[in-house]
């Protein structure tokens, strides 16, 4: 695999410049190890329920018209495909889930996007099973039966499952160190209180971005940008700027960014509970939502996580920088 290059995203601290965050989006996929930020246009990316047979002519017509090559263009769209659509294994538990249709839906949407469903469940009529995955276009050799709870935790690590979606609060306990690697959303803290909380930005990770002038490259925010992002945007009084999926027209209103922090372990201030493992440096709020309609797409799943857009400078990142950042990473791995 090719070494992209490197760019640290930059602000401008003074008031009047126009480098800063200035939207906080509640969206449906906060995939923040992947396209979590959203910085000026984006190239173009598959739409949910779109098949790859529909989606690869299009973009590689896209990409061609941008200027590339044939064979370029074939490789560009063929890795956005893998990037954004090449799933996730998910397993959803017969008894507690399946047997609800919302449960269904949530099976059914995971198809949708991608993501290779399983069935697993601690029972032995399988038969029935078997019934709803046909229902659900799942095929046979995704379906176990597995006799326990037990070993319905050991058949979803077998398999490598990422996630396991299941209404039993004790197995989602013993499965919480399986699926902590992807709870990089949004939870609601208090729905009496309508209170919801999670990370905003993630220090020194690494994003895959793509345009005319550069091809692919990689963007990161350093924990000292990060800071300098969240002093302007309380000095811009920014907290009640919240979108929906990034769209201008949605912007809501009731929504309101009222707890914003950022870890530093120097200072003892520990991540968010929840999100430890995320490095150093990183950002996180809780927003209270008195909007209706808000509230109903949370509560519902639709919208999961945080998304921040605005307008960033950029600083390439020479071989001397890369090398002293391993080297720091190592000695600070080696010093924990």
């Amino acid at each position: 695999m090719k070494k992209l290059p490197v760019f640290e995203m930059l602000i401008d601290e003074n008031d009047d410049s126009d480098l800063m965050v200035d939207f906080i989006a509640l969206v449906d996929k906060p995939a923040i190890k992947k396209d979590f930020l959203k910085f000026g246009e984006e190239f173009i990316n598959p739409s949910k329920g779109e098949h790859k047979t529909e989606f690869l002519p299009r973009c590689i017509s896209y990409v061609i018209n941008e200027g590339k090559e044939s064979e370029q263009a074939v490789a560009i769209c063929n890795s956005l495909w893998d990037e954004h659509f090449a799933g996730q294994k998910v397993s959803y538990d017969y008894d507690d889930t399946l047997s609800t249709d919302r449960g269904k839906e949530l099976a059914k949407a995971s198809i949708e996007n991608g993501d290779v469903v399983y069935i697993i469940s601690a029972r032995q009529d399988k038969d029935s099973m078997l019934g709803t995955a046909d229902e659900l276009g799942i095929p046979h050799s995704r379906v176990y039966a597995t006799g326990s709870n037990q070993a319905k935790i050991e058949k979803v690590k077998e398999l490598g499952i990422d996630k396991h979606i299941d209404n039993n609060v004790d197995v989602i306990n013993e499965l919480g160190a399986i699926g902590s690697k992807f709870n990089f959303q949004f939870a609601i803290q208090s729905e009496e209180q309508r209170i919801i909380s999670g990370p905003l930005m993630v220090a020194n990770q690494k994003i895959k971005r793509y345009d005319e002038e550069r091809g692919e490259y990689e963007v990161f925010f350093s924990p000292a940008t990060i800071k300098k992002i969240a002093i302007k945007l309380a000095k811009k009084g920014f907290q009640n700027n919240v979108n929906l999926m990034h769209s201008a027209d949605m912007q809501l209103k009731g929504v309101t960014l009222f707890e914003i922090f950022q870890s530093d372990k120097e200072r003892g201030i520990m991540p968010m509970k929840g999100f430890e493992d995320l490095a150093d440096g990183s950002l996180f709020g809780s927003m209270y939502v008195d909007n209706d309609q808000a509230w109903e797409l949370i509560k519902e799943g639709k919208v999961k996580g945080f998304s921040v857009e605005g307008n960033f400078g950029m600083k390439g990142k020479d071989k001397y920088d890369e090398q002293m950042a391993e080297i720091i990473s190592i000695l600070s791995e080696t010093n924990e």
